[in-house]
């Protein structure tokens, strides 16, 4: 499967898409599929150094595409079967001009925010699963958080932490020196990497707090470590509100707060929690896995930290994050420290915070409720369900390139003929009624001997998959396809589509056009046939209910 991604990372719009798109891409890449990207991704580099392999962006990056027709230009131009979009702002329009195309369109939505029909629509949310949702003919909904698309890493993190918690040791946290995890620094803020008791210093900590295995505090602050980290952005400008909230909880901390590269924040100094400002961290889940207790923005972040089995206290960054906030901290996940106007008084928050640093049961019911939300592996579920809408294996990837077409032969009547007087084939034909093998053999001899038909049997390494005829018309060819009625529901529509294409293209060429007659009344061909690109002529259904549809090879 060729699957293209759209999505944005930006101060404005955050990275939560990207990193979403990166897990897809992740999950894709390790299938087999070729992966494409469309957007604006600059400023990333952290977030590619942190996936399995490291380095840039798994696949092809492309402009950025912010229409439906530029969007479906790219799919073309670049024979993408899937398009991925997780992006907001681009319309509802998208389906359709994706679909002429020849792809299918995945879409992400967060309950209602981003809302558009798709043949594929995911909303990883806690809680989407249980909500009405309006039916705009989007025929697969993945929703919940069974797929919420994370990272190898993250998977790789919920380990670790099972390890910590259950009193193993702990894991080295990634380094870019000695004792730090990170060394870019962030403007107007001074980073430190490495010290006594800082999160990314291997060997420190303390012994840890009464009845809690693993729960250990810094050298200095003899308390718990917290990472604070609001997006990849900090969007809202939440860090200095977040910070004065835990300097006001007046309890023992080592600290650590992630500056977005262009931020400043001012830490507090002299209390009994103890501050840090380190830069954005490559491997997060890894930081995550070694906390004691993250304060986190309510965005993509939060699937994370469920999956990895962190405690975690949550900022409402944004309006589109209100639900999934509520769900998360109404499920006992995550504990609530409401949002920016909330923020304004730091005393609330201070509170729940304090309770946070000084009872480590609490913590504790927090994490294994989170653990208990989100598995890990719902990117790997998302490109299952593309492929599978794109006419592919959900197992395997797409089979279309091991599909092998032949002409057919005399030696082929009594399999041609079994397909052809199936009940379900003759139900959608002209001709609706069954023939027997004499007239279908003198039927199938006269049809070998023509030039103005081209006859197909199409293959793969299980055996025959179904048939695919070409008729000579004016101005081009029209189709007739059948998929073997034992091998109907394994998405080999499109690919065996895909087959008879192919050589019919090898033996005409490029630009010749070519017809498909569907019956109004068969809505899968009607699909199968609108996803490969060709569209209606307008003249609607003729007096038996059959309308011509059009592409050009």
């Amino acid at each position: 499967m060729r699957l293209l991604l759209r999505c944005d990372a930006g101060p404005s719009t955050g990275v939560g898409h990207a990193v979403r798109c990166a897990a897809v891409a992740e999950a894709a890449a390790s299938s087999g599929h070729e992966v494409f990207w469309s957007g604006r991704l600059d400023g990333l580099g952290w977030l590619w150094a942190g996936l399995h392999d490291g380095g840039p962006p798994p696949g092809t990056v492309l402009p950025p595409a912010d229409t439906a027709e530029d969007l479906a230009a790219l799919a073309r131009a670049h024979a993408a079967d899937a398009v991925h979009v997780d992006h907001y702002l681009l319309g509802a329009d998208l389906r359709d001009a994706v679909n002429r195309a020849g792809a299918v369109l995945s879409t992400v939505e967060d309950f209602a925010t981003g809302r558009r029909p798709g043949d594929v629509v995911v909303d990883p949310n806690l809680g989407a699963d249980t909500r009405p949702r309006p039916d705009d003919g989007s025929p697969v909904l993945l929703r919940g958080p069974g797929y919420a698309p994370l990272r190898t890493a993250v998977r790789r993190a919920r380990q670790v932490r099972a390890l910590r918690d259950a009193g193993g040791s702990r894991a080295p946290l990634p380094t870019g020196s000695p004792g730090g995890i990170g060394t870019a620094g962030a403007t107007g803020v001074p980073v430190e990497t490495g010290g006594a008791g800082g999160i990314g210093a291997p060997g420190t900590g303390g012994a840890g707090e009464p009845g809690t295995p693993g729960d250990t505090g810094g050298a200095g602050a003899a308390g718990p470590r917290v990472l604070v980290v609001m997006g990849g952005t900090d969007a809202a400008g939440l860090l200095p509100r977040v910070v004065a909230a835990l300097a006001g909880a007046g309890a023992p901390a080592d600290v650590e707060v992630v500056v977005p590269e262009g931020r400043a924040v001012d830490l507090p100094t002299g209390g009994p929690a103890r501050f840090r400002a380190i830069p954005p961290v490559p491997d997060l889940p890894a930081a995550m896995a070694e906390t004691d207790l993250v304060v986190s923005a309510a965005g993509t972040t939060v699937w994370e930290l469920c999956c990895v089995g962190v405690p975690m206290a949550l900022v409402q960054a944004a309006d589109n994050q209100a639900d999934g906030y509520r769900a998360v901290v109404a499920a006992g996940a995550a504990a609530g420290l409401g949002g920016a106007g909330d923020l304004a008084d730091p005393g609330p928050a201070a509170a729940v915070l304090h309770t946070l640093l000084t009872v480590p049961a609490h913590r504790a019911g927090l994490a294994a409720r989170a653990r208990g939300v989100v598995d890990g592996e719902g990117a790997r579920r998302i490109v299952d369900a593309i492929a599978v809408a794109a006419g592919g294996s959900g197992e395997h990837p797409l089979p279309g390139s091991a599909l092998h077409a032949r002409p057919a032969t005399l030696d082929d009547a009594e399999l041609l003929l079994a397909w052809r007087n199936d009940p379900e084939t003759r139900r959608w034909s002209r001709s609706t009624a069954g023939i027997d093998l004499d007239t279908h053999r003198h039927w199938l001899a006269r049809s070998l001997e023509r030039d103005d038909r081209l006859l197909l049997v199409v293959s793969d390494a299980c055996g025959p998959v179904g048939t695919v005829r070409w008729d000579r018309t004016e101005p081009g060819w029209e189709v007739s396809i059948t998929v073997a009625p034992e091998r109907r529901g394994s998405g080999l529509a499109a690919p065996l589509l895909r087959a008879g294409e192919q050589a019919l293209r090898a033996v005409t060429g490029r630009g010749t056009p070519v017809t498909a007659v569907v019956h109004t009344g068969n809505a899968a061909s009607a699909r199968l046939f609108t996803r490969a690109g060709y569209t209606d002529d307008g003249t609607g259904p003729d007096a038996d209910g059959f309308r011509t549809l059009h592409r050009t090879l």
